[in-house]
């Protein structure tokens, strides 16, 4: 089933499937991609439990404002609580990748009695705030003029100018690593397509607002706030969001951690072990 709820004029269109009593939400990650990245394990996942997935605002079916505050994450957050709200979900246990990870996050500390559980794939979530990963060095250089277009310097606001698809196939593959297949590159490229530079920087600027360290405080007190179960999941060779940021986060927030091979999006590249974690995740939270 597919609907649609509106929040402060902003289209967001979600995806049920499945009846079962207990529901899993599929969050969206960062707008490069949309709702359709999940589709391995919909599959997976719904003949046991009720699964929800949407497009963010700025993705795939939903409205793309163009404003850098409507991509606030507190923002994001809210539109996680109108969907719960539309498909008449009282209680969830969230799944998020990269961003959705972050959001997943905020969502558990924010408002514990719609979280049953949270299950953390390569989240965009550095507790540490000592060492700024490629991402972070990137994101701080976004508006600047650097005079190149190769590897982290792609992701660029000038360099997406000038080669805006050249990006969206590196970073692409860069996400899936060395699993990526020609087939998941290739919708990878695609879904990336089908978005704009102009909405990719507006959600950029809307998380580059803040110095390192204190976003890292900022997560901290986040994440001690989660009293959910928790699992964090990692790719040994993620190079979007380091293994480190993982590792420290689970023991942070007192998670089960587990590393498996693979890069930034093994949901995708490595479906079946993935849907199998999140499934076991799910029996012991509602066991």
């Amino acid at each position: 089933m597919q609907g649609v709820t509106k929040r402060d004029g902003i289209r967001i269109v979600y995806e049920v499937n499945g009846d079962a009593d207990r529901t899993i939400v599929l969050l969206p990650a960062w707008m490069i991609t949309n709702r359709r990245m999940w589709a391995a394990q919909v599959e997976a996942l719904a003949p046991r439990f009720r699964t929800v997935t949407f497009d963010a605002r700025g993705s795939g079916e939903s409205d793309r404002p163009l404003d850098p505050a409507a991509y606030d994450p507190a923002e994001l957050v809210q539109d996680l609580t109108a969907v719960l709200d539309a498909t008449g979900t009282g209680e969830a246990l969230l799944v998020g990748n990269s961003l959705g990870g972050l959001v997943g996050c905020l969502a558990a500390a924010g408002n514990p009695d719609r979280v049953a559980g949270l299950a953390l794939i390569g989240p965009t979530v550095d507790v540490t705030g000592v060492r700024p990963s490629p991402l972070q060095l990137a994101m701080a250089r976004f508006d600047d003029e650097l005079g190149s277009d190769q590897g982290w310097a792609r992701y660029n606001r000038h360099a997406w100018d000038r080669d805006f698809p050249g990006f969206v196939e590196w970073f692409v593959t860069t996400a899936l690593g060395a699993e990526g297949t020609a087939e998941t590159r290739a919708e990878g490229i695609s879904w990336g397509l089908d978005n704009s530079p102009e909405v990719l920087a507006a959600t950029v600027a809307a998380r580059s607002r803040t110095g390192l360290a204190e976003q890292a405080a900022q997560m901290r007190q986040v994440v001690r706030a989660i009293r959910c179960p928790a699992l964090v999941l990692t790719g040994d060779a993620d190079r979007i969001c380091p293994p480190y940021w993982s590792r420290t986060l689970a023991a942070t927030m007192g998670a089960r951690y587990v590393e498996v091979s693979g890069g930034h999006c093994t949901h995708v590249t490595r479906p079946a072990e993935i849907a199998e974690l999140i499934s076991s995740f799910a029996a012991e939270v509602w066991r």
